[in-house]
C-alpha cells in the first residue's frame, strides 16, 4: 500500500491507520508461545508504549476537532459529547481524554511530547497536567517549566500514585501562602498567612525592608493581602443509594483530614488472624470498609455525638410485625430507605432499643409504645463482669466494643438472661451470624464455640483464653 511520506498531508493519515490496524491484526494472530522470553520482554514493553504514542495521536485529532467546531457541527454539545456518544464511552472517559489532549497541546506541551515518545504512560501525563493545573496562580513561567520538567524526570521511574505525592509536596514548596490554619510567618508579622523564603524578603520581594506593599493584617481590604484559602474547602463526602440496596461512598479530604482518618483507622484495619492461624480472608478494603464502621460503631455506643432534634443519633430500622416475627416478606428498612437483609436485621435486633410504633393502613402513627432495652443496664453489666470483653475465641476487643448477643434469639423463644447472652465485637457479631458457627454453654455458665465442618471436622468447642477468670487461666496452662 502506497503511504503518502508528508505526515500533514490529511488524506495520508487514513492510510497510515490502516496500515497501523494491520500490523495490530498481526500482532494478536501471531503465535506468542514461540517467542523467547526477551523476545517477550521487548514486545510487552513496546505494546505498552505504544499506547502512549497513540493517546498523543489521539489529543492531536481531538484539539483539532475542538479548534474546528467539529462537535457542534454534528450537534454535539462539545467534543467530549460527541466523543462519548460515538464511542459509548462513560462521561468521565471522555472529559478526561478531551482534558488531556487540551492540556499536552497548550499549557504542558513537554507532557504532550514525552507521551508520544512513549516514556511515560497516560496514566502519568495525567497526574502531570493536573498538578500544573493545580499549581499557585504566582508561580512564574520559568518555575512552571522547571516544575513540568521535574514530575516528567520521576515519571519515568515512579508509579502514578507515587507521582502524586510527589506533585503535592512540589506544589506546597511552591506555594507562597501558607493556607495552613495558623499559618502565620513568625518573622513577618505584618505578611499574615505567608511564607518568606530566605532571601527572598517575601513573596514580592518587598515588605517593610524592601519597600514593598505593606499588609493590613490579611483583612482583603484595599492596600491589604487577600485573606487565605482553607485548605478544609476541598473536603467533600457524597453518599449515593444504588439498585442493589447499597451505598457508594465518595468524596475528597484534604491532608490533614486525610492523616487523621487514616490514623483512626490503621490499628481497626489491621489484619485479623483466626486462633489457629488462617490468615483473615478480607481484603485490605474490606478491613478498611470494616474498620470505619467499627469507628462509627463506637462513637453512637459512647454517646459521644450531639443530640439531633433533642435525640442522641443512633440506627433506626423500621420493621414489620409480622417480618420482626420471621413470617413477613416485606423488608426491614433503615431510616434512609434502604431494605435490610433477614440475616442482619437478626443480627441488629439481638441487643437493640425498640419502640413501637403502630400505623394505620395510609401510614399514619396511631400509638407510641415505650422503648424497652432487649438487654437492659443491670444485666450488661454482669455480662460485662462474665465475659470481659468479646468471647469469640482469640479476640481481645473489650466490653465497650461488644453487642450483646442472643445465642437462641428472642424471637424464636430464647431468655433475655445471662445463660442465653454473651458479649461479641461487631466483626464476630457478623462471623456468628453468617459462617455457621454455633455456641454452647458449659457446666461452669461459660461461652464456648463449635467451629463449623469445614474448619473443625470433629467441631470441637473452643473458648476465648482472654475471657475466662484468671483461675481457669492457671488450671489450663
Amino acid at each position: 500500500m502506497e503511504i503518502d511520506d508528508d505526515i500533514g498531508d490529511s488524506p495520508g493519515l487514513p492510510a497510515r491507520l490502516a496500515v497501523i490496524s494491520g500490523q495490530v491484526d498481526g500482532l494478536l494472530a501471531g503465535a506468542t508461545w514461540r517467542l523467547a522470553d526477551d523476545e517477550l520482554d521487548g514486545l510487552i514493553e513496546g505494546v505498552c508504549r505504544l499506547v502512549g504514542r497513540v493517546a498523543a495521536a489521539r489529543g492531536r485529532l481531538l484539539v483539532e476537532a475542538h479548534d474546528r467546531g467539529f462537535a457542534l457541527h454534528q450537534g454535539a454539545v462539545d467534543t467530549a459529547a460527541w466523543l462519548r456518544d460515538r464511542l459509548a464511552l462513560s462521561p468521565r472517559e471522555a472529559r478526561r481524554q478531551v482534558t488531556l489532549a487540551r492540556d499536552t497541546a497548550a499549557t504542558c506541551q513537554a507532557t504532550g511530547t514525552t507521551l508520544a515518545a512513549g516514556d511515560i504512560t497516560i496514566e502519568h501525563a495525567i497526574v502531570v497536567c493536573d498538578a500544573m493545573r493545580a499549581l499557585p496562580a504566582e508561580v512564574t513561567p520559568e518555575q512552571r517549566i522547571e516544575a513540568e520538567q521535574a514530575l516528567l524526570g520521576f515519571a519515568r521511574t515512579v508509579d502514578p500514585y507515587q507521582l502524586i505525592k510527589i506533585a503535592a509536596r512540589q506544589r506546597e514548596a511552591l506555594t507562597t501562602v501558607d493556607s495552613s490554619p495558623g499559618g502565620d510567618d513568625p518573622h513577618a508579622d505584618s505578611r499574615t498567612g505567608e511564607h518568606n523564603r530566605p532571601g527572598s524578603g517575601g513573596p514580592d520581594g518587598g515588605g517593610p525592608d524592601g519597600g514593598g506593599p505593606v499588609s493590613d493584617g490579611g483583612t482583603g481590604e484595599p492596600g491589604g493581602e487577600k485573606p487565605s484559602p482553607d485548605p478544609a474547602d476541598i473536603r467533600r463526602l457524597t453518599l449515593t443509594d444504588t439498585p442493589a440496596g447499597t451505598t457508594l461512598i465518595g468524596g475528597e479530604l484534604d491532608a490533614e483530614a486525610a492523616a487523621l482518618l487514616r490514623t483512626a483507622l490503621d490499628s481497626l484495619a489491621a489484619p485479623r488472624p483466626a486462633t489457629d492461624g488462617t490468615p483473615d480472608r478480607r481484603s485490605p478494603a474490606r478491613r478498611r470498609a470494616d474498620a470505619l464502621i467499627d469507628l462509627v460503631t463506637r462513637a453512637l455506643g459512647a454517646a459521644a455525638l450531639p443530640e439531633s432534634g433533642g435525640v442522641r443519633p443512633h440506627l433506626t430500622v423500621t420493621i414489620p410485625w409480622n417480618t420482626l416475627l420471621a413470617t413477613g416478606a416485606t423488608p426491614a428498612t433503615t431510616s434512609w430507605g434502604l431494605p435490610l437483609p433477614s440475616s442482619v436485621l437478626a443480627r441488629l435486633t439481638c441487643d437493640a432499643e425498640t419502640s413501637r410504633i403502630l400505623l394505620d393502613p395510609a401510614g399514619v402513627p396511631l400509638d407510641i409504645g415505650r422503648s424497652t432495652r432487649t438487654v437492659p443496664a443491670h444485666l450488661r453489666r454482669a455480662l460485662t463482669a462474665r465475659d470481659q470483653g468479646c468471647t469469640f475465641p482469640g479476640c481481645d476487643r473489650p466490653p465497650s466494643w461488644c453487642e450483646a448477643h442472643h445465642v437462641i434469639h428472642w424471637k424464636d423463644g430464647g431468655t433475655t438472661a445471662l445463660s442465653n447472652l454473651t458479649l461479641l465485637c461487631g466483626h464476630h457479631h457478623r462471623q456468628i451470624h453468617h459462617d455457621g458457627w454455633q455456641i454452647t454453654f458449659l457446666d461452669d455458665g461459660r461461652p464456648a464455640y463449635i467451629p463449623p465442618h469445614r474448619i473443625d471436622p470433629h467441631r470441637r468447642p473452643r473458648r476465648n483464653p482472654y475471657s475466662q477468670p484468671p483461675a481457669d487461666l492457671l488450671a489450663t496452662a
